[in-house]
């Protein structure tokens, strides 16, 4: 096992073949968060077993579906948290916002994880490293926002091939429950149809019964799938 960059930063773990990339959590958590790029089992219970010994306490996974967290556990990963997906189909006249909510040009990352550090709890918060890697998971994607003029809330919308996804919607305590989270959710609707998108998916914790209620509002349903987090300590 060999590793190029510097850690507590992104990292590069390399074994034969084999790869996959290594970064802390977030600002709050000391764990690390790996996802895999090519690799098998014994690959992954390597790259825990070699983080752990950089000092690194834990290392968990994106979440995943059932079909990739199989590997997982077979290199002694365990579930660790469960999310909830949803989705709708995007066809017709879809809701407009009833706040305005714009495309973001300059992407100042910085101000966009302050905002999400004060809408999450900390384990699960992004830093700007995990804000980036939600903007770029898909082959197109958009950042929307809302000011007034502060930054209030923001989403990051991605496009695949068919799907859209939802990757982060985030609203400051303060601008909460005045219609900003909804705004957000239907101008990510209407710019993922605008770029091809049949349906939308999101995931969401299955405590979280207020943006649960705000999804199905609008139009979304409870999809019998799940992604799980995978941790090893």
């Amino acid at each position: 096992m060999r590793h190029t960059g510097e850690w507590p930063g992104s990292i590069v773990l390399r074994h034969g073949l084999s790869k996959a990339i290594a970064r802390p959590w977030n600002r709050d958590v000391p764990d690390a968060h790996l996802t895999l790029i090519r690799g098998a089992a014994s690959f992954l219970a390597e790259c825990a077993n070699y983080l752990h010994g950089m000092g690194v306490p834990a290392v968990a996974s994106s979440p995943l579906p059932a079909s990739a967290a199989r590997l997982w556990r077979e290199a002694g990963y365990q579930p660790f948290e469960r999310l909830d997906v949803f989705g709708r189909e995007l066809k017709g006249d879809l809701p407009d916002p009833g706040i305005a909510v714009n495309v973001e040009r300059s992407q100042d990352w910085d101000a966009i994880e302050q905002v999400d550090q004060s809408s999450f709890e900390p384990f699960w918060r992004l830093d700007t490293d995990g804000l980036r890697e939600a903007f770029t998971a898909t082959p197109r994607s958009v950042l929307l926002t809302a000011r007034a003029p502060d930054l209030l809330g923001f989403s990051i919308v991605g496009v695949g091939s068919v799907a859209g996804y939802l990757q982060r919607i985030a609203v400051t305590p303060d601008a909460q429950r005045h219609g900003l989270g909804r705004s957000l959710v239907r101008a990510s609707m209407q710019w993922a149809h605008r770029h091809g998108a049949k349906e939308m998916l999101l995931n969401t914790l299955p405590n979280n019964e207020t943006a649960s209620g705000l999804y199905i509002d609008e139009g979304f349903s409870q999809l019998d799938d799940h992604l799980d987090i995978l941790r090893k300590v």
